[in-house]
């Protein structure tokens, strides 16, 4: 309700202490509106700050990297996920394990931004 544009902790941050301006009851706000404000900032913080530390933990809309591309998670299954480019309509299916793409092993996802070169044998 309050914070459905926000894309970053820093401008979430920023919308919060200007509304917490407007809504806080010690400066004459409304304390229920102040309450639901304060109680959906703490979930949208949580959810802006959730980092992943392996791609076993990856959820839809992940931010994951694909030899140095940058990719959003479009679906997650028990065992792999489908990461799509942003900015394309190139999607890759990859194994939640290792990284690797099932269709071509070339493809390496990361949760850093790294370039993974495949090892040669």
């Amino acid at each position: 309700m309050f914070f459905e544009h926000i894309k970053s902790k820093d401008e979430l941050k920023a919308e919060y202490r200007r509304l917490a301006r407007k809504y806080h009851p010690d400066l004459g706000g409304d304390a229920a509106i102040f309450s639901s404000l304060s109680e959906e900032f703490e979930i949208c913080k949580s959810k802006l700050g959730a980092y992943r530390k392996m791609l076993s933990d990856v959820q839809i809309g992940d931010t994951v990297w694909v030899n140095g591309t940058e990719c959003e998670v479009t679906w997650v299954g028990t065992e792999v996920f489908i990461a799509k480019a942003k900015g394309r309509t190139k999607h890759a299916v990859f194994n939640k394990s290792t990284g690797l793409g099932l269709s071509n092993s070339k493809y390496r996802a990361s949760l850093l931004n790294n370039y993974f070169k495949p090892q040669r044998k």
